[in-house]
């Protein structure tokens, strides 16, 4: 497969791809149907009988993503340690995917939870306790 850095030249070189992997598919169907007659030949079942594997299902091309656009930095109302604090209020030792999933639906991005409890935690207003042994996450509850 020969490299291009050109941004133009990408979706045809996708559809090439695409084509390709259709081709590869179509080939293991055609091997598959010929192991079938051989079992069946050996076997004595029936080549219509043998289990064959489905056909892939197309995959979706998306457009590649137009750079140079920048995010929006979003203001609220509230701070965000201000809102995981009253979440903790308001639920008794919430673990971070919980807090994570209420900042979620206030419309902020996650990434923007584990910095707050950092924060909050090293702050000394918030108190975190480890799940456990090889399990991910933590709870937390007012300090």
């Amino acid at each position: 497969m020969a490299e291009s850095s050109s941004a133009t030249e990408l979706p045809s070189l996708i559809e090439q791809l695409l084509e390709q992997r259709q081709q590869h598919v179509h080939s293991i169907s055609q091997i598959d149907q010929t192991l079938a007659k051989v079992t069946a030949a050996l076997g004595g079942a029936t080549a219509s009988a043998a289990v064959s594997r489905p056909a892939a299902a197309p995959v979706a091309v998306k457009a590649p993503a137009v750079k140079g656009k920048k995010r929006k930095r979003t203001k609220f109302a509230v701070s965000t340690n201000d809102v995981i604090l009253a979440f903790v209020r308001a639920n008794k030792n919430p673990t971070t995917k919980e807090i994570t999933q209420h900042l979620l639906s206030e419309g902020r991005t996650s990434s923007v939870a584990s910095n707050a409890l950092s924060v909050l935690t090293a702050a000394k207003k918030l108190k975190r306790t480890p799940l456990g042994k090889g399990i991910l996450g933590s709870t937390y509850s007012l300090a």
